[in-house]
């Protein structure tokens, strides 16, 4: 009988201290970020690219942005620049010049920013270079998390052992 009333208070207790969350729907003006990787827990700002074993000249890479707060019945810009003080890539030589601006197309939580990247340059056999892009806030949003508004592509022509190999796979062999 204890048992029973004193699980009937707690139970009082517990429903009698929920709340409406006010602050949801996501209030303040929406923002954007990269999304690095597919598992939300993981904070990489990297991405690595090689040419090695495509048999390509160019190719695009497509940088994720995410939405961060509503999303709208119109389409919207987002601002996406290279930042020079932290890149070793070379327009015309490594990569071809970005767009002004990019469309977070009506209705979409998400948009693939397209980087073609260039194999001009023979010494990235033996060397890679980086490419830093950064967003930038405009008249539709602001900056989302402040550790993912800036990535870093990683352009070479070389084999390389896969971030992967020192994770998971390394406990199987």
């Amino acid at each position: 009988m204890k048992k029973t009333i004193l699980l009937s208070l707690l139970s009082v207790l517990i429903l009698g201290s929920c709340d409406n969350d006010v602050s949801y729907p996501y209030q303040g003006k929406d923002a954007v970020y990269f999304q690095v990787n597919s598992t939300w827990s993981v904070t990489t700002d990297s991405i690595e690219y090689t040419f090695a074993g495509k048999g390509k000249e160019e190719d695009v890479v497509e940088v994720r942005v995410n939405l961060q707060g509503n999303m709208a019945a119109t389409d919207r810009k987002i601002q996406v620049v290279v930042d020079p003080s932290k890149s070793t890539a070379e327009e015309g030589l490594h990569y071809q010049p970005l767009a002004e601006e990019y469309v977070l197309p009506a209705n979409e939580v998400s948009v693939n920013i397209p980087v073609t990247v260039l194999k001009k340059d023979a010494t990235l056999e033996n060397k890679k270079v980086t490419l830093a892009l950064q967003l930038k806030p405009t008249d539709d949003f602001d900056l989302g998390i402040t550790e993912r508004t800036e990535v870093f592509l990683n352009i070479s022509n070389m084999l390389k052992k896969p971030t992967y190999w020192e994770g998971t796979i390394k406990y199987y062999f």
